[in-house]
C-alpha cells in the first residue's frame, strides 16, 4: 500500500540502507543489508500492523547493533556512518504511523 506514509518511510529507509551498504563494503555492513531487506519485507506486511510494528523495532535493533559493531571496530564517524541514523529515524517514524493506523482501525471497530 504505497499511499500509507509509513510505506514511504520504509521505502526510503530501504534505499538508504542499500546506499550505505554499497558505499562501505566490510563484514559489519552485512547488518545494513539485513536492515534493507527487513525494511522491504516490512512494507509487504501491511495487513498485519502489529507484526509490522515489531519488525520496525527489530530493524532499529539491527541498526543500533551496526553502530555498536562499528564503534568497536573503527571508532570513527563520517558521512556514511551518519546515514544509518537517518535510517533509524525513518523506521521510527514508520512505526509511529503504523501504531496510529492500528489505533484508528481499533476506534472504527469500536464504533461498529
Amino acid at each position: 500500500m504505497i499511499q500509507r506514509k509509513q510505506t514511504v518511510f520504509l521505502l526510503l529507509a530501504c534505499i538508504l540502507a542499500l546506499v550505505c551498504l554499497f558505499m562501505r563494503l566490510q563484514w559489519i555492513d552485512v547488518l545494513q543489508g539485513v536492515s534493507a531487506v527487513l525494511s522491504a519485507y516490512t512494507i509487504f506486511e501491511y495487513k498485519r500492523r502489529l507484526f509490522q510494528a515489531r519488525l520496525c523495532i527489530v530493524g532499529l535493533f539491527v541498526i543500533f547493533a551496526w553502530y555498536i559493531g562499528l564503534a568497536v571496530l573503527e571508532g570513527t564517524a563520517g558521512l556514511v556512518e551518519s546515514l544509518p541514523m537517518v535510517n533509524a529515524i525513518l523506521i521510527f517514524m514508520a512505526r509511529k504511523g503504523i501504531i496510529s493506523d492500528e489505533k484508528l482501525v481499533r476506534a472504527a471497530d469500536r464504533i461498529r
